[in-house]
């Protein structure tokens, strides 16, 4: 398990780049530090949309937003790319805009990495994603 150490977010210079540098980790079999590790994040791509809606259903704002982000982890002898995308719709549950209600789906795509067995199952599925997490939340300002 890592914990984050600390969060390197320059939004004027780069806001598409967050890093995450993780604090001490598991030791060797020898009891020697394994070194440090980190996270790059790059944000590929990014889209919001956002409305009035009133139909019988709701007569409220909806605000809609996806991200799509490659994050590159460097552990000691060890990198892991990952690829996904966040979509969340946010729903505005009340007229004052205190309580909201979010549904976001994370989907998680495969590498294409040409030397690895994920790059050819990269391939073989031809780029779509491969797990999706569904989630609702619930939001109430105080």
């Amino acid at each position: 398990m890592y914990c984050i150490k600390d969060v390197i977010w320059d939004y004027q210079k780069d806001p598409t780049r967050l890093s995450l540098q993780y604090g001490a980790g598991p030791l060797s079999d020898d009891m020697m530090p394994l070194g440090p590790r980190r996270s790059e994040i790059y944000v590929t791509a990014r889209q919001r949309e956002e409305s009035e809606t009133n139909t019988q259903q709701t007569a409220h704002a909806i605000f809609c937003a996806s991200e799509r982000i490659r994050q590159v982890t460097l552990l000691p002898g060890n990198v892991i790319v990952t690829d996904t995308e966040t979509i969340t719709e946010y729903e505005q549950m009340n007229d004052d805009g205190s309580q909201l209600r979010a549904v976001s789906r994370i989907a998680v795509f495969l590498t294409p990495n040409p030397n690895s067995r994920e790059g050819v199952l990269w391939q073989q599925v031809g780029g779509k994603a491969v797990a999706f997490f569904d989630y609702t939340i619930n939001m109430q300002r105080q």
